[in-house]
């Protein structure tokens, strides 16, 4: 009997016979922990987005090691009815069960990828693990590909016993499985190096693929005959996005909006950095005034939608300074929609506010003088929610005030943008 070398050998043997299947940009999810190095192989050779989705195993009472069924982080569950009534396992016991392990299974999802979380929606996911035993967690996150909207759902496992890729079978379109052994007593008898794979691995796996999978777009966008530099990153995968509106004496390299954008696609969220007109790269209009800095955001607005890459239906604006009055400018008039704004130290008066509907964190620090009509913005306008960064100015250059803000401004985006028809 040949054994893998590893899970990276399992994972090549995998990839091989998924080839065949014609899957494009599929979702390769890998159920940690021993199911990530697998995963990331398959991913590869298939040129996919590689994720996790956490798995968790409902525990009997009394028994913690026998399973009951399983369950994932949006809830999606499996229970064996036969074992469960077996072991004495009445509903309010399930219940308390399921919660537990359902809090359990978004904590490590965040720890491990929960940020980076693809969205599977009208996409094909493929399920990966090193091995299928009594397939429960498996169920669960088929189950959970479901209720995220996936196209096809596949489970793809190097190794299993011909009953569990069966009762698997009930679940998935496809069940993928190169080695299906009648003798089988655990899937470690398969593998020359079954050592354990721990959460640091599994995390650095994660970040590898991340770091090599995104992408830089640099462009030149024409508007009324002049030239706007735009640069596009892009996380992989079908991304949300965020486009970044510069004040009057920045440009597209604004440090403060860089090292932003930069955690944003750390998150999963493609950014959209440009030079308004007459700035950095950009060529200058010469009837500049507030109307055409608007026109400078609607036109590469136009064009961001348009790129691989990009999930258009969620899409947030962020506008420092000048920039957010350009941003809110824009989503008053129409000129350009958005899910969500973010204003970072905006020079807007309370009434300017007036008609917007749109969710809008507003960032100030407690010394700008900028503060007072935020204050006010907040009280007049539900949209707007406010947050005012202590001992900040209106650079945020004091101490830990950048990172203050870039942590709100990347959690807050994060929750809009990813939460909105992502299916995760």
């Amino acid at each position: 009997m040949r054994r893998f070398k590893n899970r990276q050998d399992a994972g090549r043997t995998l990839a091989d016979a998924l080839r065949t299947k014609g899957y494009t940009d599929p979702v390769v999810l890998g159920i940690p922990r021993g199911g990530v190095p697998v995963a990331a192989e398959v991913a590869t050779a298939l040129g996919g987005t590689l994720s996790v989705v956490v798995a968790r195993k409902l525990r009997a009472p009394g028994q913690p090691e026998l399973a009951i069924g399983a369950v994932t982080a949006d809830g999606s569950a499996w229970i064996n009815e036969e074992i469960a009534d077996a072991a004495g396992a009445d509903s309010h016991y399930r219940e308390r069960e399921q919660a537990a392990q359902v809090a359990e299974a978004r904590h490590r999802e965040e720890l491990f990828d929960g940020h980076r979380r693809a969205p599977v929606e009208g996409r094909v996911g493929i399920i990966v693990d090193d091995g299928l035993a009594t397939g429960a967690t498996a169920i669960a996150a088929a189950r959970s590909m479901r209720a995220g909207g996936a196209e096809r759902v596949i489970l793809a496992v190097p190794v299993a016993p011909p009953g569990s890729v069966r009762r698997l079978q009930a679940e998935v379109d496809e069940v993928v499985c190169p080695r299906q052994e009648e003798d089988f007593w655990a899937i470690g008898e398969f593998y020359d190096d079954f050592r354990q794979v721990d959460d640091r691995e599994v995390k650095a796996i994660l970040d590898r693929w991340s770091a090599a999978s995104t992408e830089t777009r640099e462009a030149r966008v024409r508007r009324d005959g002049i030239e706007l530099a735009a640069r596009l990153r892009l996380p992989g995968g079908n991304a949300p996005y965020v486009t970044f509106v510069h004040g009057l004496g920045s440009s597209k390299d604004s440090p403060r909006n860089v090292v932003i954008a930069e955690r944003l696609v750390d998150e999963g969220i493609a950014t959209v950095l440009f030079d308004l007109n007459g700035h950095g790269d950009s060529t200058r209009d010469r009837s500049e005034s507030l109307a055409t800095y608007v026109r400078d955001l609607a036109a590469v607005e136009a064009w961001a939608r348009t790129q691989p890459g990009i999930d258009a239906s969620r899409h947030a604006i962020a506008g420092s300074s000048m920039g957010a009055t350009i941003a809110l400018a824009a989503v008053l008039e129409g000129s350009a929609a958005a899910d969500a704004l973010v204003l970072r130290a905006p020079p807007i008066a309370a009434e300017d506010y007036r008609g917007l509907s749109t969710p809008t964190l507003l960032i100030v620090g407690s010394r700008d003088s900028l503060v007072v009509d935020a204050r006010e913005a907040a009280r007049v306008c539900p949209a707007v929610e406010l947050h005012v960064v202590e001992g900040a100015t209106h650079l945020f250059e004091e101490e830990g005030t950048l990172e203050e803000a870039t942590a709100l401004t990347t959690s807050w985006l994060a929750e809009k943008l990813k939460g909105k028809g992502s299916g995760a």
